[in-house]
């Protein structure tokens, strides 16, 4: 034992200065190929802590558990430079919104760049090795597994994500209360994500949600919550020490098996019946991905690396989008009554993914909410080969700057969607209209550019347009009932600390509305009852004689021929009178049929399901 303790000191004397002389042979080439190359150093952030860089790191995540990593990050450019450099534990790492210095990275010197060496290990025993998470030939495999998943076709196939807003429209209360857009938005996306990429939806959205799927969505959140400690702890993550940690990832596994063991049985059956003529090779099928990447490996434990590495980002980023669009409508309600003058031109017609590509400002207020309120604020990039980035170097910051191999390089999409040279003064508004006659480049990235650009991209904004026509098409106002500002809370993307909540105002129920049946109806109700229709006075609106006589179906039922042809007469009216009916005319016109056949079941059948029974309740109390 002696004898080692004898021995320690000067191990560690040499191996120090084994350290000491390969960083200065280190500096030196890198000296030595900055002069070669024309280049010059990037402004450096004044570190506190010079040797170990300690001082930021900790800033960072006290900006992290505040809130304010956004505005931190902001500030620091600001402060620095569009692009300047930092030491984190001895590791160079530049920061950058330079649209050049990102282009040449992620498109021009591609290949220079990777993440392999950041992520690899980092998701263990989670998953392994991913799209999200290799370089070289088994990146190219990962791509080549996802690459069918978001042709234009599977894109434009929107009855999955129909029977799922369904649902979600649903859960949105017509009485007048709060709700919070933030979690069902989650919600939703889940159900499409799961539905898509395995199979089977978990059902979140349903009254009672299958015991296995609530057990696994818990048990995935946990999961990611502990990869996202591993991913601020970097190279330092085998300090991550959390059995419930490695319990949820059991949990998760265990479905996930489920549903490659059942894809793969699939397929080996398909390959089986290859020969069988009676097979349709043109028949319609439902696609799902788990499916498709079977077709091309079977080894269970990639399959299940890939399949979760795609999941990870889709779980919440859709909802996450979304959400922070409504926090800003919510807001902004001259611009939600703008989208809704746009869906009426539409009127009632299906919704088509050539429908929703020729909405101009419904993608203007898409780009905007994805510019303003980001849910991926950065990216990371290794250097894999010593190279260029063109600007950010020297006093005026044009001068090209030298990277060697293992530097790292973080691109800050936010702060390049904030930058006032691009943008404008107003950059940090939400105003749609700027994206008039705009077509940006490399100075838009929300989903990064190049090769691994995110594959993605165009399946999500159809999905966050399809459901934002249909909430516009069901509701008049969204009302906000948040006093508190947009405020960053991060996960694996960025949303709204405080959610979204707000007030749903139906497209034929409004407040002023509300008051006016209740007036109305105390002051009219046996002129209605007694069928004299027309007594009801003016200004009184279309939709409020719809609600008064809608509340008196079972007694017109009752009383004959005659009160039928009045209500049919003053619904006909209605639907040519109000043109902000459109969601709601192919309802009153089934109803209208009902009616007219004296259908007693259908009429209690749709008096039973429609929403103006909930605000029927909410305006005039348990009297109904």
């Amino acid at each position: 034992m002696s004898q080692l303790l004898n021995f320690l000191p000067p191990a560690i004397c040499l191996l120090f200065t084994i350290y000491a002389i390969a960083r200065v042979r280190r500096h030196l080439i890198y000296v030595w190929a900055r002069r070669f190359n024309g280049c010059e150093d990037p402004p450096k952030y004044p570190h506190k802590d010079p040797i170990w860089g300690l001082d930021l790191f900790y800033s960072q995540k006290r900006a992290g558990e505040k809130g304010t990593l956004l505005a931190t990050s902001k500030r620091l450019f600001q402060e620095n430079g569009k692009t300047y450099e930092v030491s984190i534990l001895g590791q160079r790492i530049i920061h950058t919104m330079d649209a050049k210095n990102i282009q040449t990275a992620w498109a021009n010197s591609w290949k220079d760049w990777g993440l392999q060496p950041i992520r690899e290990g980092l998701a263990v025993p989670f998953f392994d090795k991913g799209i999200n998470t290799t370089d070289g030939e088994y990146w190219q495999h990962s791509r080549s597994l996802i690459r069918p998943t978001f042709s234009r076709i599977e894109v434009a196939n929107l009855k999955s994500l129909e029977k799922h807003t369904d649902r979600f429209l649903t859960r949105l209360p017509r009485d007048g209360s709060t709700i919070d857009l933030q979690g069902l938005f989650s919600c939703l996306f889940l159900d499409v994500s799961t539905e898509f990429l395995f199979g089977e939806s978990m059902d979140s959205l349903l009254p009672k949600t299958p015991i296995d799927s609530d057990l696994f969505i818990k048990s995935f959140d946990y999961a990611r919550i502990g990869l996202g400690r591993r991913i601020r702890l970097g190279r330092f993550r085998f300090l991550h020490r959390d059995k419930k940690w490695h319990e949820a990832i059991r949990i998760v596994h265990a479905q996930v098996d489920r549903y490659i063991g059942r894809a793969v049985q699939q397929q080996q059956e398909k390959q089986a019946q290859a020969c069988d003529q009676s097979l349709d090779p043109g028949a319609q099928h439902r696609y799902v991905l788990l499916n498709e990447m079977a077709k091309q490996t079977q080894d269970k434990v990639d399959l299940r690396s890939q399949i979760l590495a795609v999941f990870m980002p889709g779980r919440d980023s859709t909802g996450y989008a979304l959400s922070n669009i409504f926090h800003a409508l919510a807001r902004h309600p001259g611009i939600y009554q703008k989208l809704r003058d746009e869906v009426s031109c539409f009127q009632d017609q299906p919704i088509t993914f050539e429908m929703l590509k020729s909405m101009k400002y419904t993608q203007w207020v898409i780009n905007e909410g994805h510019r303003v309120h980001p849910t991926a604020a950065q990216t990371i990039r290794a250097c894999l080969r010593d190279t260029i980035l063109p600007t950010g170097g020297g006093p005026t910051g044009n001068s090209p700057i030298f990277v060697q191999k293992g530097d790292h390089l973080i691109a800050s999409m936010w702060s390049l969607h904030q930058d006032e040279d691009i943008w404008g003064a107003d950059a940090a508004d939400f105003r749609p209209e700027r994206w008039k006659g705009l077509k940006p480049m490399w100075t838009y990235i929300p989903f990064l550019g190049g090769p691994r650009t995110c594959p993605a991209q165009q399946m999500v904004l159809t999905q966050e347009a399809y459901v934002l026509i249909r909430i516009l098409r069901e509701f008049a106002r969204i009302e906000n009932r948040d006093e508190n500002a947009w405020t960053e809370a991060s996960r694996v993307a960025f949303m709204s600390k405080y959610g979204v909540k707000v007030v749903c105002s139906h497209s034929w129920l409004s407040k002023g509305m509300a008051t006016s049946f209740l007036k109305t109806i105390q002051s009219q109700s046996t002129a209605v009852l007694d069928g004299q229709l027309n007594a009801i006075p003016s200004p009184v609106v279309a939709a409020s004689k719809t609600l008064q006589l809608l509340a008196t179906a079972p007694a017109l039922l009752q009383a004959g021929v005659l009160r039928r042809k009045a209500l049919v007469a003053h619904l006909l009216t209605l639907t040519g009178e109000d043109n902000t009916l459109l969601q709601e005319r192919r309802e009153i016109e089934e109803v209208m049929e009902a009616f007219k056949r004296g259908d007693d079941q259908v009429c209690e059948n749709w008096e039973s399901e429609m929403a103006w029974i909930v605000a029927r309740k909410a305006i005039f109390g348990e009297q109904w």
